[in-house]
C-alpha cells in the first residue's frame, strides 16, 4: 500500500455547543452528513461565490477538526472567528499537522477515508512514515481532479464548481443557506460552470504554471504535474471549439490532449457560454 507523508499542513479544532450549526451555516459541505470515519472537503466562499479558502473537515469526538494548507490555517481560523459573534463556539489553536495519505483496500489504524476520491480507497491519518513517492500522490490527485490551492488555483479567482468541489463531495445543494450558496445553486441548476479542473496528457514532461492555449486563445493554466500528465484549470468552451476545429492545444510549447478526471458527471458544453 503506497504511503506518503504530506508537508505544509496545519490543523485546528472547532468545538463548543454550537459548533455544528455554526459550521453548517458557513461552509459549503453538509456537516450533518459528515460520517465519523471520513474527511470531507469544504470551502468558505465570498458572498459572490468566489473561493476564499478550501480545507478538509472531520469529526473529532464532539468537536470538528479542520486541516488546511499551512499558508491558509491562521487566516482561515481568524476568518471563522469573524463569524462567531455570540455563538457558543471555541476555535482552537492552529498547529502543524503531521499527516500521511495512503491508498488501498485496508487503511492503517486511525486513518479516515478521504471522500474526494470517490470509489477509490484513499485514506488520511497521522504521520507513520513514507513508502511512496510524491509523484504517485500527485498522479492520483490529477487523475481524480482533486485540486489544491496555490498550485492548482488562486483564491478569489475561482468559483467552487471551477475546482470540481461539486464532484469531490465538497458542495451541498440541499442543506439550506450558507455564504455564497445562491451563486453555487444557480451555477449548478443552470449548468453555467465555464471552467473546470481537467487532465492534460502530453508526449513530453509538463511544467507547472505554463499557459494552456486552444489554438491561439488563452484557455487555462497547468497546475500540479506528474511527468507527462498535469492538472489544468481550463475554459471548457474554448477547449471544445479547438478540438472541433482540429486546432492544437498546447501547454507552454508542448501539445496536449485534454480529458475529464475519473468519475466526474459534467461534460463538454453543448453551446458555448457567452463571454462575460
Amino acid at each position: 500500500m503506497p504511503l506518503f507523508q504530506l508537508s505544509n499542513r496545519v490543523q485546528f479544532s472547532v468545538g463548543g455547543e454550537d459548533a455544528a450549526s455554526f459550521l453548517q451555516s458557513l461552509v459549503t459541505t453538509d456537516i450533518d452528513v459528515l460520517a465519523p470515519d471520513e474527511w470531507r472537503p469544504a470551502a468558505l466562499l465570498t458572498a459572490q461565490g468566489k473561493v476564499q479558502f478550501v480545507f478538509l473537515i472531520a469529526r473529532h469526538g464532539a468537536d470538528f477538526l479542520i486541516e488546511a494548507d499551512s499558508r491558509d490555517g491562521a487566516a482561515l481560523a481568524k476568518r471563522l472567528g469573524f463569524y462567531k459573534l455570540r455563538a457558543k463556539v471555541v476555535i482552537g489553536t492552529v498547529e502543524e499537522a503531521l499527516t500521511s495519505v495512503c491508498w488501498g483496500e485496508t487503511p492503517p489504524q486511525g486513518f479516515k477515508r478521504d471522500v474526494r476520491f470517490g470509489q477509490q480507497h484513499v485514506w488520511r491519518g497521522p504521520a507513520i512514515g513514507s513508502s511512496g513517492l510524491e509523484a504517485e500522490w500527485s498522479a492520483l490527485r490529477i487523475t481524480h481532479g482533486v485540486a489544491e490551492p496555490h498550485v492548482d488555483f488562486g483564491y478569489g479567482d475561482v468559483f467552487a464548481h471551477d475546482i470540481n468541489l461539486d464532484q469531490t463531495g465538497g458542495l451541498s445543494f440541499s442543506k439550506g443557506c450558507y455564504v455564497g450558496q445562491e451563486v453555487v445553486s444557480r451555477m449548478h441548476h443552470r449548468s453555467t460552470a465555464r471552467w473546470r479542473m481537467m487532465v492534460a496528457t502530453a508526449a513530453n514532461a509538463l511544467s507547472t504554471g505554463v499557459p494552456v492555449l486552444a489554438g491561439q486563445k488563452p484557455s487555462g493554466t497547468v497546475g500540479t504535474v506528474a511527468g507527462k500528465t498535469g492538472m489544468v484549470l481550463v475554459r471548457l468552451d474554448r477547449i471544445r471549439d479547438a478540438v472541433d476545429n482540429g486546432q492544437t492545444i498546447t501547454a507552454g510549447d508542448v501539445p496536449v490532449e485534454i480529458d475529464f478526471p475519473v468519475g466526474v458527471d459534467f461534460s463538454w458544453p453543448k453551446v458555448a457560454p457567452s463571454s462575460v
